[in-house]
């Protein structure tokens, strides 16, 4: 197997590749590697690869591919790569190529699209159903909010192919709630706080990367079409949709896409009622196209846009929290809507020096009360430039990144008097971040300097503030290694939504002095093993004690939209500790993590549901199974179990712990090639329950779905 490389064998780069014949996935990673791949098919027959999906190094990738399938990648030095196992060797010529530090970032974890579709992951909840760290409370898919190990959204740097997401604009309306599922290439969690994250990620950060016209062509295709359909009982729910894509040459891919669905109120576990103005309909599509691999530049461009809308409570209990007081709180129809233009550029030739990125953006969100006249909307400008050095000095293998990013964002209300305010919040960033290698030490170490400028109505903050960060990785014993990190980061426009902010004038308190910032210590241990077991298993085990501080919380004390004091809050302590543990082989994968999370203010109290602040857990657990038992069948089962919660402040109920099964099903008959027909049941047993992290209200805690029998297809030509 002789394959000339068009980049270092160290570049990062975006995969996504699903679980399945060892050739496929090697013909998906030469594409989206940028390598030229040719091999004697008899080294792949029989042998099935590990999905991938993620950011990873050449030699990261094929470790994660080729864990189980007996294979495994031999550094034999001056470049050159053996793929051995089975008697077999064949040479990989990779340029700069060790086999060292096969491990992915300790502070990183993804969700596979092969997940995401075997899930039929269709809103928020769905796509983070098999990680326990990620919680989704809410009920409803229109009121779902969405936190990381205790910490809510809007503390988060959440991005879509790029684009920052901009402030929630009333209530829970406005934000990262809605998001179409049919085209998302990555999902990837980074509970770290690095350089070179973004702004504002007080609490880590979340990407979403859709996918690309050539990640959707079948093979030695080069037009293409890919139609979907699924129904869900629960909630009488139907979604459908349709991709077109094609390349142009070798190079150029275009993509559209148009997806909608339908869903009624839907019903409580336990043969409960239905939960009132939990139902609507949407619509979404995505544009796209992209360049990749010319002469080693790749250009995407990108717009997207999604509309959700139906009879909801605008304010007070039923929109956010516990159910409508009594009729006097009708419902309204209102419209949320969010568009997303990119365009991101990247540079990677021949030369270690030059690793180049560009990526502007523009988002828009938008929530239209068209019963009260009123609009609230969210315009977002940004763009981050950034390049990475690779290069050598003495012992040491460094790869720095220096870069600068930059977000505007205009807040604007038009209330029903026909009047309009504005709110402005502007943060450029300088940013750099060293990954240094040492033999079997890894060291990472930056910082930021951010200046922020914001307008609360007449009042203007502003400031610099500095922001570092140090972190190393230790290979203990072959397979064992040891981490840890420390980091910070800041944000001065805080959490008050786009509706409240219209409220503030010259009679308003204003007592912020000082940025919101948060500093985090976490660390732990990883064992990433073959063979252990059976000749073609493969093991790994993660523990990791966290400790997040966010300070200053900007905050806004009132009552019914209109605020009397803005200020600094009390502090945020979200500390606790991960264990993951994943064992499989090539037709079976067992995955468990459990988290355990304890927030607390300054003084030791506990922390219950804070809007867009924090969310108390019980502890949770995950255990999520994967199996194919012959080609054209995988099988699936999910265990979700949350643990009594019972440190809670003194005005809230304990909230009683639950278990939830889940079980799928793929059907991909030979006699319809690139057919897969899914089965899921969720809520397996009904229960009837509700998620910790949903607002608790006089009025009762809105309750989860109950049963959901879950039919959909995808047929691919």
């Amino acid at each position: 197997m002789e394959a000339g490389a068009q980049s270092p064998a160290d570049a990062v780069r975006s995969y996504d590749i699903p679980a399945g014949p060892l050739d496929e996935a090697l013909h998906a990673f030469s594409r989206q590697s940028g390598t030229h791949f040719s091999y004697d098919p008899q080294l792949s027959q029989g042998k099935k690869s590990n999905a991938i999906s993620g950011s990873y190094t050449i030699r990261q990738a094929l470790a994660e591919m080729l864990a189980g399938t007996g294979l495994k990648a031999e550094d034999k030095g001056q470049g050159h790569i053996i793929l051995a196992g089975d008697g077999q060797q064949k040479a990989v010529a990779l340029p700069g190529m060790t086999v060292k530090d096969l491990q992915a970032d300790p502070e990183t974890h993804s969700i596979n699209t092969e997940t995401l579709r075997r899930t039929l992951a269709w809103d928020m909840a769905d796509i983070f159903s098999t990680d326990s760290s990620v919680v989704i409370g809410g009920g409803g898919r229109f009121t779902q909010r969405l936190y990381l190990r205790g910490v809510e959204a809007n503390n988060l740097n959440i991005s879509i192919d790029g684009a920052s997401q901009g402030r929630s604009l009333h209530q829970h309306m406005g934000d990262i709630g809605l998001m179409d599922t049919e085209l998302l290439k990555r999902v990837e969690v980074q509970t770290g706080l690095r350089a070179d994250a973004g702004p504002g990620a007080l609490g880590g950060s979340i990407v979403f990367e859709t996918a690309d016209a050539q990640d959707l062509l079948l093979k030695d295709r080069q037009v293409g079409a890919t139609v979907t359909g699924g129904y869900g009982s629960v909630d009488e729910s139907w979604k459908g949709g349709a991709s077109a894509y094609a390349v142009v040459g070798k190079h150029v891919g275009i993509l559209a896409h148009y997806s909608g669905n339908d869903r009624q109120n839907y019903k409580v576990g336990d043969d409960g009622p239905e939960v009132p103005n939990s139902n609507g309909e949407g619509q979404a599509y995505l544009g796209k196209v992209s360049i990749l691999d010319l002469n080693g530049h790749s250009l995407r461009f990108s717009a997207e846009g999604i509309k959700n809308e139906g009879l909801y409570i605008w304010g007070s209990t039923g929109s956010d929290m516990g159910y409508p007081a009594d009729t006097s709180f009708d419902p309204d129809h209102i419209e949320i809507q969010r568009h997303t233009y990119t365009a991101d550029y990247r540079f990677k030739p021949k030369n270690s020096l030059v690793d180049a990125r560009l990526n502007i953006f523009y988002n828009e969100n938008k929530v239209t009360n068209d019963t009260r006249a009123t609009e609230y909307h969210s315009d977002k400008y940004g763009g981050d430039v950034r390049n990475t050095f690779a290069f050598k000095l003495g012992p040491t293998s460094h790869r720095l990144t220096l870069g600068a990013d930059i977000r505007d964002e205009t807040s604007t209300g038009q209330l029903s008097d026909g009047s309009e305010k504005e709110n402005d919040t502007s943060n450029l960033g300088f940013y750099l971040q060293n990954r240094m290698s040492l033999g079997a030490l890894g060291i990472s170490f930056g910082a930021r300097l951010d200046s922020y400028d914001i307008n609360y109505g007449p009042n203007n903050f502003s400031g610099n503030e500095f922001s570092p960060n140090i972190g190393a990785t230790y290979e203990l014993l072959k397979g064992l290694t040891a981490f840890a990190s420390y980091g910070e980061a800041v944000r001065a426009s805080g959490v008050i939504p786009g509706s409240w902010m219209t409220s503030i004038d010259s009679s308003t308190p204003f007592n912020i002095t000082e940025p919101e910032t948060s500093n985090q210590v976490q660390g732990g241990l990883r064992y990433m093993g073959q063979g252990l077991l059976l000749g073609d298993d493969h093991l790994r085990l993660e523990g990791t004690y966290f400790n997040t501080r966010i300070e200053n919380r900007i905050e806004a004390e009132g009552r019914r939209g209109v605020i009397t004091e803005l200020k600094n809050g009390d502090d945020l302590i979200s500390e606790g500790f991960e264990l993951r543990v994943a064992w499989g082989l090539p037709n079976f994968e067992s995955r468990l993590s459990y988290t355990h999370v304890s927030l607390e203010d300054k003084d030791g109290n506990p922390v219950g549901v804070i809007r867009r602040v924090a969310g108390a857990s019980g502890d949770h657990l995950v255990w999520d199974n994967r199996w194919q038992p012959i080609d054209q069948v995988t099988l699936g089962y999910t265990m979700n179990v949350v643990f009594r919660l019972t440190d809670v402040p003194d005005d809230e109920p304990e909230r009683p712990g639950y278990v939830v099964h889940n079980i799928q099903a793929v059907y991909q008959p030979s006699q319809i090639p690139n057919l897969s027909l899914n089965l899921v049941v969720n809520n397996l047993f009904d229960l009837r329950y509700s998620e910790h992290t949903t607002i608790y209200s006089s009025t009762g805690i809105v309750e989860e779905p109950g049963l959901d029998v879950r039919l959909g297809f995808t047929y691919k030509f």
